[in-house]
C-alpha cells in the first residue's frame, strides 16, 4: 500500500472511531500522538493537518467539513484531496483566523466548491482590498472573489452545521488587526490561530495592527474559554494544553510589563535586549532581535496605551 493510501485509510478509521486517542494518554505524555506526517488526531471527528506549515482545524459534521484556516496555496491541491477522503460531502464552512497568506492561502481551492467563508470583518478587508506589505515595499492585490470571505464578524456568534454547534468570536489585536478563534465547545477543541505561539516565537505583526498588550488581553479572554481538558490549535506548531496557554499568558503580562517599563525609560529594541528583557522567560527564543523589534514597534504605535504622559 503506497503512503496516500495508508494515509486514506488512517483518516477514515480514525473518524469512525477505531482509531480514536486516549485523552487521559495525550495529556498525560503532554503530546499528542502524530497520526501521519500530516495530520494530528483530536477527538470527536476532528484532526488537524499541517497545510504547509500552517495547522488547519478539521471537524467532520453531517452536512460536511468545517474548517478552521485553509493553509498556503502550495498545499491547496493536496489538502483538497484528503478532505474528499475525509467527507466526500466536502467543505461546508471555512473560517479564517486572520489575513495572513499562510492561513488563507487555500481560500480561493475551498471557495470554488461552495463553502461559505467567514473571517473577522478586518481580514474581509485586507483580503478584499489591495494592502501594503512594508518588507516587501509593494502593494498586495486581493484574493480572487471566489477567496475572498463572504461572511464579516464584528464581535461573536454561534453557527449550528448539521449536529454541531461552532462558537467563534474577535480578539483584538494579538496577531494582526483581524484575529478570530473558533471554539468547538462539544468537543472541548480551541483554534485560537496567531493569537497563540506555544513553542514558536510569538509573532507581533506591528504594522498589521498586532501588538503585545493586545495578545496579552487576548490570551486573557481564551483563558476564559478553557478548561483543563481543553485542545488548543495554534497557529503553528503542536496543540496545546489550558497548562499551556495558561503559562504563555503569564509570560506574555510579564514582558508586556517588563517591555512597557524599559520603553518609558527611553530604550530601544537593542537596548532591550541588552537590558535582558527576555531572560527568565518560559520559552526558548529562536529569534529574540525579530521578536523584541515587533514588539517595540507595536508598542510605540499604540503609546496611547502606556500612559497618559505620552503624547
Amino acid at each position: 500500500m503506497n503512503l496516500l493510501a495508508q494515509r486514506r485509510t488512517f483518516l477514515k478509521l480514525s473518524l469512525g472511531g477505531v482509531a480514536a486517542l486516549s485523552l487521559q494518554a495525550v495529556v498525560g505524555n503532554n503530546a499528542l500522538a502524530q497520526a501521519s506526517a500530516d495530520t494530528t488526531q483530536l477527538r470527536d471527528s476532528m484532526l488537524v493537518i499541517n497545510a504547509g506549515g500552517t495547522n488547519v482545524v478539521v471537524c467532520n459534521t453531517s452536512e460536511g467539513l468545517v474548517l478552521v484556516d485553509s493553509g498556503t496555496a502550495a498545499y491547496s491541491a493536496q489538502l483538497l484531496e484528503m478532505l474528499k477522503d475525509i467527507n466526500p460531502a466536502g467543505v461546508h464552512t471555512l473560517f479564517n483566523t486572520h489575513w495572513h497568506l499562510d492561513h488563507c492561502g487555500g481560500n480561493e481551492a475551498i471557495g470554488t466548491g461552495g463553502a461559505s467563508i467567514i473571517a473577522h470583518a478586518k481580514s474581509w478587508q485586507r483580503l478584499s482590498t489591495e494592502y501594503y506589505l512594508p518588507q516587501e515595499e509593494r502593494y498586495h492585490k486581493p484574493l480572487p472573489a471566489a477567496g475572498r470571505p463572504t461572511v464579516k464578524v464584528h464581535d461573536k456568534g454561534t453557527l449550528q452545521i448539521g449536529d454541531t454547534a461552532v462558537e467563534y468570536g474577535t480578539l483584538i489585536e494579538p496577531h494582526t488587526d483581524g484575529d478570530l478563534y473558533v471554539h468547538f465547545r462539544a468537543a472541548n477543541v480551541l483554534a485560537a490561530g496567531g493569537a497563540v505561539a506555544g513553542k514558536q516565537d510569538p509573532e507581533l505583526d506591528w504594522y498589521g495592527g498586532g501588538w503585545l498588550g493586545g495578545r496579552a488581553n487576548s490570551l486573557d479572554a481564551l483563558v476564559q474559554l478553557t478548561n483543563a481538558d481543553t485542545l488548543i490549535i495554534p497557529a503553528n506548531g503542536s496543540v496545546m494544553t489550558q497548562a499551556d496557554l495558561i503559562a504563555e499568558r503569564d509570560m506574555t503580562h510579564e514582558l508586556y510589563k517588563r517591555l512597557n517599563t524599559l520603553i518609558r525609560k527611553g530604550c530601544s529594541a537593542d537596548c532591550m535586549q541588552q537590558e535582558g528583557a527576555l531572560a527568565g522567560l518560559s520559552h526558548s527564543w529562536q529569534d529574540p532581535n525579530k521578536f523584541l523589534y515587533a514588539a517595540y514597534k507595536g508598542l510605540w504605535a499604540h503609546h496611547y496605551n502606556l500612559a497618559a504622559d505620552i503624547l
